[in-house]
């Protein structure tokens, strides 16, 4: 019997489809101690336990976070093959008490229910052989139309510049929305440094080339920009954080009155760049949308309260929300199944 402990919430259609009910008595005496609503679904070949309170009630504090707790409790117990997170954190003491549960014969694996990994600890993960997943390209197009939104491009004057910083799957797509409305599209990535293969890249993402302008550099990209899309992941190619990569400075030379919506941590702004950015919506000359993981958002809140921070809105919709279930769930059951193939082939 495989077993799935999903962390993060889910839509209430796919927890429909999975036959997920509430329990209202302990699967064992262990789990008399988990104080949360645990949803249960015994179905053929698959268990699922699903205790989606473990990330909405996740602290910016991790060190003091009773959510961390019961995660490590029910890996303990529940013993799944596959833990399914969101932007939930999942420390090194949770997989150490997971391995040491299940012994070291298994297959265990993470499934990021997104993009960003950074939450799970990967160092420890690998010290104990749990393999980490992610869902990339999943929800690019629906955080895309968020933004587009955000931004409020469809209101935008024919061939203002929008400076669309990080050309991946959320970038390009709001790329070719500001191309369908007639703007003045200004990309800036690394991958677009190399003017050998500049064409080629913005080809293979369906870009023409013709049709936009490749900055070369931030400060070139957000110079008079009426619009900024933010789009970049928080680790760069080379393993490192991207701490920082925007300065006061780059948001000083946008236009008054700019818009500027993001998709990435907010620490990839200085603080000297969220303080101005702090101001200028205060005083009315900026719009500010960040919209990130609720510790993120909450651990910078207090500090700077005019900025619109906001957690998971662009996931928020129903049809994202089935998309990232889908494919967490085909995942999740390859791996199962590829493991138990692989301890089969290994008996015989």
């Amino acid at each position: 019997m495989s077993k799935i402990l999903i962390s993060h919430p889910i839509d209430p259609e796919t927890a429909d489809d999975l036959g997920l009910r509430e329990v209202y008595y302990p699967l064992n005496k262990e789990l008399a101690g988990v104080d949360e609503p645990i949803f249960y679904a015994p179905n053929s070949g698959e268990e699922c336990l699903y205790i989606p309170t473990i990330a909405t009630k996740q602290q910016p504090d991790e060190e003091h976070d009773p959510s961390l707790e019961v995660l490590r409790q029910v890996l303990v117990t529940f013993q799944p093959d596959v833990l399914i997170a969101g932007n939930n954190a999942v420390p090194g003491t949770a997989l150490y008490a997971w391995r040491q549960a299940v012994g070291h014969t298994r297959s265990l694996r993470v499934i990021r229910r997104g993009v960003d990994t950074r939450a799970i600890d990967r160092q420890a993960a690998n010290e104990q052989s749990v393999s980490v997943g992610n869902l990339p390209g999943i929800n690019s197009p629906y955080v895309a139309r968020h933004q587009v939104q955000q931004l409020k491009l469809n209101e935008a004057q024919p061939n203002s510049k929008i400076a669309v910083i990080g050309v991946g799957n959320i970038g390009k797509n709001i790329a070719l929305n500001a191309l369908i409305l007639g703007l003045d599209v200004h990309l800036f990535s690394p991958s677009l440094q190399n003017p050998a293969r500049r064409n080629i890249t913005l080809l293979e993402r369906s870009i023409p080339p013709e049709r936009v302008t490749c900055a070369p550099s931030l400060e070139a990209a957000f110079q008079d920009a009426a619009y900024v899309s933010v789009a970049v992941p928080w680790v760069n190619s080379q393993g490192k954080p991207n701490i920082d990569m925007f300065s006061q400075q780059h948001l000083e030379s946008v236009r008054k009155n700019a818009r500027i919506s993001s998709a990435s941590p907010p620490r990839m702004f200085s603080s000297q760049a969220l303080a101005w950015m702090n101001d200028q919506v205060m005083r009315g000359e900026l719009y500010v949308r960040i919209d990130t993981a609720k510790r993120l958002a909450e651990e910078i809140k207090q500090d700077y309260p005019y900025l619109d921070l906001a957690h998971d809105v662009a996931f928020a919709a129903s049809d994202c929300q089935q998309a990232l279930d889908q494919a967490m769930l085909k995942q999740a059951r390859n791996f199962i199944a590829q493991s138990q193939n692989r301890y089969a082939s290994v008996g015989a």
